[in-house]
C-alpha cells in the first residue's frame, strides 16, 4: 500500500522559557526595574538649529520594494503550506488503519496530558524555590518575620497566583468539556453522514443491478424462442431410428452450434452488463467521497466557529474578575515596593536569584520536552507500522510553522529598522526637521520615499540590521 501522511491531532507544547511568566513578572517588581514606554520616532533628524521644513514617506511602498520583500511573501507562503497540511485529517482508512489511527490518538493525548502535567508541577517547584530564596532575602532587608511564608512579595504573589490559577482552571474545565462534546457531535455526524451515503450507493448499484438482470433474462428468453423452431426440428430428426451415425452426429453438432452461439451472446451482454455496474460503482464512490469531504469540511469550519466563539465568551467573562484581582494585587505589590525600590543591593540579590532559578527550570523543561517528543515520535512510527502507512504528526509541522512565523516578524521588523534609519539619514541630508509616515504633509511638505527607496536600493539588502537574538525572538 502506498505510503499516506495523515495528520495527527495532540495537545500543543508549552513553550518552557514562557512557563516563568509569572517568575519574570515578581523579578520585575522586585527589583523595581523602571520600564519607559517609548513611542516611535516618525523622524527627529540630527540637523541641529539648520534643520527647517516638513517631509513625508510612503512606508507602506518602502517596505513592498523593499528587496527582501519577496523573501517575507516567499516565507509568507510557506507559512501557509505548513498550516495547511497540519489541518489535513485521515480520510479513506481500512478498518485496520482506523483502530490503529484511534489507539494512536488516544496514547498520543495521554501522553500529551501527562507532559503538560509534569511541565506544571516543574513549574510549581521552580516557582517555590524562588519565592522561599526571595522571602529569605526579604526577611534580611525589611526585618520582618514572613520567611516562613515564602516572603512579603513571594507570599502576595502565590496567593495571586494561585487565584488566578483557580480562575482559568474552571475555565479550562469548562472550554474543554464543551470542546469535546462539540467533537463527539461531530463524530456521530460524520458517521450518520457516512452511512446514508454508503446506503444510498448500495441502493442505486441494486437497482441498476437488478435492472440488468432483467434484461439479461429477457434478452435469454428472446434468443430461445428465436431459435425454437429450428432446435425443435433437429430434435425430431434426432428422434429418427433409420438415422446414420454420420447423419445423427451432424444434427446434434447443429444443436451444439446453436446452444453455443446463444451462450456466446448472453456471456457477452453480461460482460458489458458487469462493465457497466463497475462503471456505475466508481462514480458513485467518488460522488459519495466528495459529498462526505464537503460535509466534513463544513462540520470543521462550523466546530472552529463556536469553539472561537465560546473563548471569547469565556474571556469577555473572565477579564473583570482577572482586573479586579490584578488590581487589588498591584496594590499591595506597590506597597512593599516601596519599601525595597531605593535598596540597590537587594534588587541585584533578586535578580540574581531569578536569573539561576529561571535557567535551571529551562534546562529541565528542556529535558522534559526533548522526551515528550522523542515518545510521541515513537508512538507514531509504532502505528504507522501497525496501519502500514506514514501518519504524520501536525504538532511538528505546526512549530515548524510558528519558528517561521517567528524568522519573518524579524526580518520585518529589520527591514523596518533599515527604512527608518535612511529616513532619518535622507531627512538630514536634506536639512528636513519633520518627516511624517504614511500621511502627507501639508503645504510645502517634501515627499523623501524615491530618495529612500534609491538609497536602500544601493545599500542592498546587506544593510538590514542583524537579528539580535537567533530566531528572531
Amino acid at each position: 500500500m502506498q505510503a499516506q501522511r495523515n495528520a495527527v491531532t495532540g495537545i500543543g507544547v508549552l513553550r518552557p522559557r514562557q512557563c516563568l511568566r509569572g517568575l519574570l513578572a515578581v523579578a520585575a517588581f522586585v527589583a523595581g526595574v523602571a520600564v519607559t514606554a517609548c513611542a516611535q520616532h516618525a523622524g527627529a533628524p540630527g540637523g541641529g538649529a539648520s534643520a527647517h521644513g516638513v517631509g513625508y514617506v510612503d512606508m507602506d511602498a518602502l517596505i513592498a520594494q523593499h528587496p527582501l520583500h519577496g523573501q517575507l511573501d516567499a516565507m509568507q507562503d510557506q507559512i501557509g503550506v505548513l498550516q495547511q497540511e497540519s489541518s489535513l485529517v485521515p480520510t479513506g482508512l481500512s478498518p485496520q488503519q482506523t483502530a490503529a489511527y484511534d489507539a494512536m490518538q488516544a496514547e498520543l493525548n495521554a501522553q500529551a496530558q501527562k507532559f503538560q502535567q509534569d511541565l506544571a508541577d516543574l513549574r510549581v517547584s521552580y516557582q517555590r524555590r524562588e519565592a522561599q530564596a526571595i522571602g529569605q532575602l526579604q526577611t534580611t532587608v525589611l526585618g520582618s518575620g514572613s520567611s516562613a511564608q515564602g516572603g512579603v512579595l513571594g507570599g502576595l504573589q502565590q496567593q495571586f497566583g494561585q487565584q488566578a490559577q483557580e480562575l482559568q482552571k474552571q475555565a479550562l474545565v469548562t472550554f474543554t468539556a464543551y470542546r469535546t462534546e462539540l467533537f463527539r457531535q461531530d463524530s456521530e455526524h460524520l458517521k450518520h453522514v457516512q452511512q446514508v451515503l454508503g446506503a444510498q450507493m448500495r441502493g442505486q448499484l441494486s437497482q441498476k443491478e437488478s435492472q440488468l438482470s432483467s434484461q439479461e433474462t429477457a434478452y435469454q428468453v428472446s434468443l430461445v424462442k428465436a431459435d425454437q423452431e429450428q432446435r425443435l426440428n433437429l430434435q425430431a430428426k434426432l428422434q429418427d431410428l433409420a438415422l446414420s451415425d454420420q447423419q445423427r452426429k451432424q444434427y446434434q453438432s447443429q444443436l451444439s452450434a446453436i446452444d453455443a452461439a446463444e451462450q456466446s451472446k448472453i456471456s457477452a451482454m453480461k460482460a458489458r452488463d458487469n462493465a457497466e455496474i463497475a462503471a456505475l460503482e466508481r462514480t458513485l464512490n467518488a460522488q459519495a467521497a466528495a459529498q462526505y469531504n464537503a460535509e466534513r469540511a463544513r462540520t470543521q469550519a462550523a466546530t472552529q466557529a463556536k469553539l472561537a466563539a465560546r473563548q471569547k465568551e469565556m474571556q469577555t467573562a473572565m477579564a473583570p474578575q482577572m482586573h479586579a484581582l490584578s488590581g487589588k494585587f498591584q496594590q499591595q505589590l506597590n506597597d512593599v515596593n516601596a519599601k525595597l525600590a531605593g535598596n540597590d543591593k537587594y534588587r541585584a540579590q533578586a535578580q540574581a536569584i531569578h536569573d539561576q532559578v529561571a535557567t535551571q527550570y529551562g534546562t529541565e523543561a528542556d529535558k522534559a520536552t526533548a522526551s515528550y517528543r522523542r515518545v510521541r515520535a515513537a508512538l507514531i512510527d509504532k502505528y504507522s507500522a501497525i496501519a502500514h502507512m506514514q501518519f504524520q504528526d501536525n504538532e511538528t509541522i505546526a512549530a515548524q510553522a510558528e519558528k517561521l512565523a517567528a524568522d519573518r516578524r524579524d526580518l520585518y521588523q529589520r527591514i523596518t529598522a533599515q527604512v527608518q534609519a535612511q529616513v532619518q539619514q535622507v531627512a538630514q541630508q536634506d536639512g528636513i526637521a519633520v518627516v511624517f509616515e504614511t500621511i502627507r504633509g501639508g503645504g510645502t511638505a517634501v515627499d523623501l520615499t524615491d530618495q529612500v527607496r534609491k538609497a536602500i536600493n544601493q545599500q542592498g539588502p546587506a544593510a538590514v540590521p542583524a537579528s539580535p537574538t537567533p530566531g528572531g525572538t
